[in-house]
């Protein structure tokens, strides 16, 4: 109960601070995993779950997402998601990202999907929470069965 009462004092107390001393209090999220979910040509469009797990001892409140992705070094789209989630202290949940894509970057990536055979990924960007932006920065590799099979639905 303690210690319930001091998180809860610390987050009010950090209502009235800047964004920068937030962040000195709150860790940020981190990416664990990120599946390919669909894939739309027509709608411009890629949407993605990001499992996002949060280090902290108490639940962040989630309003969105938003930032950039790269696929093999294209700059292939920004993403931007509201969400009225809150992430459970020291859990892992899954997201649905929607990626806006530049069409033309996205074919010149997935061109290097199937030559280089590799698909590497890089999201910049942000969570926002109550308390403030949450900067994230991460990249991996994308399954290139997944990406196949979602082209070719």
């Amino acid at each position: 109960m303690k210690k319930i009462l001091i998180m809860l004092l610390m987050t009010i107390g950090l209502l009235g601070c800047s964004s920068e001393m937030i962040q000195q209090f709150v860790d940020a999220p981190q990416v664990k995993n990120v599946q390919l979910k669909s894939f739309s040509a027509e709608n411009k469009s890629v949407v993605f779950e990001v499992d996002l797990f949060n280090p902290n001892a108490f639940p962040l409140p989630l309003s969105g997402l938003s930032g950039a992705m790269s696929l093999n070094d294209h700059a292939i789209g920004s993403l931007s998601a509201s969400s009225d989630q809150s992430l459970a202290a020291n859990a892992t949940q899954t997201v649905t990202v929607p990626v806006q894509l530049d069409a033309n970057a996205f074919l010149e990536a997935a061109k290097t999907v199937l030559t280089q055979r590799q698909a590497k990924y890089n999201f910049n960007g942000g969570v926002n929470t109550s308390i403030g932006k949450v900067p994230f920065s991460t990249s991996g590799d994308l399954s290139i069965k997944e990406i196949i099979s979602t082209l070719l639905r």
